[in-house]
């Protein structure tokens, strides 16, 4: 991957990556989630995260927008 592609993938910046990471990382154990016709452990997805592969991408778009929704919903309380 050259220094092109490490700024942006599908608009994800850096730091963004590190936040989806770190986020992930707080969650159990014993968590799974299932994507499509498969089902990821904690540790496989912070793998697909950081090797930016398909899955981490949209594991990553995922919590970006919830995220996001979180920021917004806190926003209308106030």
């Amino acid at each position: 991957m050259n220094w092109r592609e490490k700024k942006k993938i599908k608009g994800i910046s850096e730091e963004d990556w590190k936040i989806v990471e770190e986020r992930l990382k707080t969650m159990p154990d014993r968590m799974r989630l299932g994507i499509l016709s498969n089902s990821y452990g904690k540790q496989e997805l912070i793998l697909e995260v950081q090797n930016k592969s398909n899955i981490g991408i949209a594991y990553a778009e995922m919590q970006i927008e919830f995220i996001k929704w979180l920021i917004k919903q806190s926003k209308v309380i106030e």
